[in-house]
């Protein structure tokens, strides 16, 4: 930089002037010191000295940042009394990252535990509300908890001819699906191309989405074909035999009966009692497709399948009040050959496309089972925290997780936050609460951690920095927290503001405009500046008010960091650690003393406060 014939050249040099309008240099936006966060490292149980040492750096408030589950459950009781006497002492306020547990209940290998394993997540997650209540009892502490463990989501691009925040903008290339009947394995499907002898030109393209289609549909349509099958192998067996036993069909099979039988005939009843085990192996799968037609089905098909269950039942109490009768298997071969096509009936397509009746939906994206699960987990979590804590209950505020993960999407994570509101409205309208106040706690108790870095890694698909800021605009109003971390778009870098290409101002711009900007905290997320193993070594509070440049002083009076860092050097530097013995007359004898990084000292041939040289 150059002012008149004096080069004043460092790594980052802030504006001179108090009235620059410029914003910022590095990320064009501007913060108050006091709303940026400092987080603890990850790697420890020690969360106390991690506290401390967070202090000793000027900030203004700490989040406690231990996400390995089994390392957070080493931290002692104590450490959250010493972390809330440290932070009452100082006036600095905390907040808390959950450890990563799946809230639907997926384990770390990706399978699912079941409703017991959704359960002991809720348990695990709420034991980490009570340890943050601890730390700040009479605040909404914030608590972030991730969105999902790492289970597999859709992977998605910019559909062609398609421009950033339209309908059609996200088309999927990849999903993971599980299958509801044993929703222990996550299978993945991806678009591809398929050659068919039926499609002109041969080749058709289906969507992740087509393919599940087309697998319920397959599975489905084996199901009924290994009825038909059964069905088929009771008519083999029976054979000629009702003709032969024609005069004795009605009669029961009693002893007197069979020994008025011929030996063709007895061989016949033989046959007739062999088809008959069989049938009640075809009723057993009937029931068996009729359960998952019933439980995987729509509404319209659930309502069309109690009117067959009804004729069903009707039809099985008269043959059981007729009492067993040697032709009793042809009754029960008609009823299940009618039930079947009925059944086969109900789950077809009235017409291409029809959602109301077709296959049963037993496979389906997991992003969709999990999002129901994970919303009774955080409607039961936040509150079993009201009712705990009432008015000083912590805030729950969902993450975000990024591309090829559950939930990457504005659009799922408010479908995931709309969902785990009307948990935690029915549970509280369930135990006597009115409505309203419901829903008042619930959007008081439950919005997003809205992690910039994680909703930057869209470009790595092709997306535009005009896509990222569109997500930002879908889901500002919900935002409750905001990690802020810095990448390229390719991985989650953890690099301070200002070093990627996250667009840091136009998202601060759309939280402004939601109105939840002055309200969450902005919690800066560069763990790669501290990581030992790659030896950057730099201060990620020092690079992030390089980055925002905030005011100093009071909220709003000049000057602002960056512009302080150019006039006096390093902020962060021990201004005790020598004293040089200079001749400072020319700025008078109050600062004879003053250390070089308050400004008593400034190497060169002018003065940064005149253009006198230095005596």
């Amino acid at each position: 930089m150059v002012y008149g014939t004096y080069h004043y050249d460092t790594f980052y040099v802030g504006g001179y002037s108090s009235f620059n309008p410029d914003y910022g240099n590095f990320v064009g936006y501007r913060l108050p010191a006091e709303k940026l966060t400092s987080t603890t490292s990850t790697h420890v149980a020690n969360q106390v000295n991690e506290v401390i040492s967070r202090i000793r750096e000027g900030t203004k408030a700490v989040e406690i940042q231990q996400i390995q589950p089994d390392v957070f459950e080493q931290i002692p009781k104590q450490q959250f009394e010493e972390i809330k006497a440290l932070t009452k002492l100082t006036g600095v306020k905390a907040s808390l990252h959950a450890p990563i547990i799946d809230p639907a209940g997926f384990g770390s290998r990706g399978e699912w535990e079941g409703d017991l394993g959704r359960k002991d997540a809720e348990n695990r997650l709420f034991s980490v509300i009570e340890k943050s209540h601890e730390i700040d009892p009479e605040g909404n502490i914030p608590v972030v908890v991730h969105s999902s463990g790492g289970i597999p989501g859709a992977k998605w691009r910019p559909k062609e001819g398609t421009k950033p925040g339209e309908k059609e903008r996200f088309e999927e290339e990849e999903i993971g699906i599980i299958n509801l009947d044993n929703p222990t394995q996550i299978n993945v499907i991806r678009k591809e191309k398929k050659y068919l002898p039926g499609k002109e030109g041969l080749v058709v393209e289906r969507s992740p989405m087509e393919e599940v289609e087309t697998i319920n549909e397959t599975e489905w349509d084996n199901k009924l074909s290994t009825l038909a099958f059964y069905e088929k192998h009771a008519d083999d067996i029976m054979e000629g035999a009702p003709e032969v036993l024609r005069k004795y069909l009605d009669k029961a099979p009693t002893e007197d009966v069979i020994k008025k039988l011929s030996p063709e005939q007895q061989e016949a009843l033989h046959k007739m009692q062999q088809a008959n085990i069989f049938l009640d192996n075809v009723r057993m799968h009937f029931n068996n497709a009729f359960n998952q037609a019933y439980k995987y089905g729509s509404e319209a098909q659930r309502a069309e399948l109690k009117k067959l269950a009804e004729d069903y039942q009707k039809e099985i109490k008269k043959i059981s009040e007729e009492g067993p009768k040697i032709g009793q298997p042809l009754l029960i071969r008609k009823l299940l050959i009618n039930s079947i096509q009925r059944l086969k009936e109900i789950t077809t397509p009235k017409k291409e496309g029809d959602k109301n009746f077709r296959a049963p939906q037993i496979y389906v994206p997991v992003e969709k089972f999990a999002m129901e699960k994970a919303a009774e987990t955080f409607g039961n979590l936040a509150y079993r925290s009201y009712k705990k804590f009432k008015e000083k209950a912590p805030i729950i505020a969902i993450e975000n997780m990024y591309q090829g993960m559950a939930f990457s999407r504005a659009e799922d994570m408010k479908k995931l936050i709309e969902k785990s509101k009307e948990q935690f409205i029915k549970k509280a309208v369930e135990e006597g609460m009115s409505k309203s106040e419901a829903k008042k706690q619930a959007d008081k108790l439950l919005g997003m951690t809205l992690d910039v870095g994680h909703l930057n890694i869209m470009r790595k698909s092709g997306f535009k920095e005009e896509d990222v800021v569109k997500e930002t605009e879908k889901i500002a109003g919900l935002v409750k927290h905001v990690h802020l971390t810095d990448n390229f778009g390719y991985s989650d870098s953890h690099l301070a503001p200002g070093m990627g290409n996250v667009p840091f101002k136009k998202i601060m711009e759309q939280l402004e405009k939601a109105g939840t900007l002055k309200k969450a905290r902005m919690v800066i997320e560069a763990g790669a500046l501290t990581n030992p193993q790659l030896g950057l070594r730099m201060s990620p509070l020092k690079e992030t008010l390089k980055a925002f440049g905030p005011w100093i002083y009071e909220p709003g009076a000049p000057p602002y960091w960056n512009q302080m860092a150019g006039l006096m050097g390093n902020y962060f530097a021990m201004p005790l650690a020598y004293m040089p013995e200079k001749h400072f007359s020319i700025y008078g004898s109050s600062f004879a003393s003053l250390p070089e990084e308050l400004g008593g000292q400034i190497p060169g041939t002018a003065s940064r406060f005149s253009e006198t040289p230095n005596a």
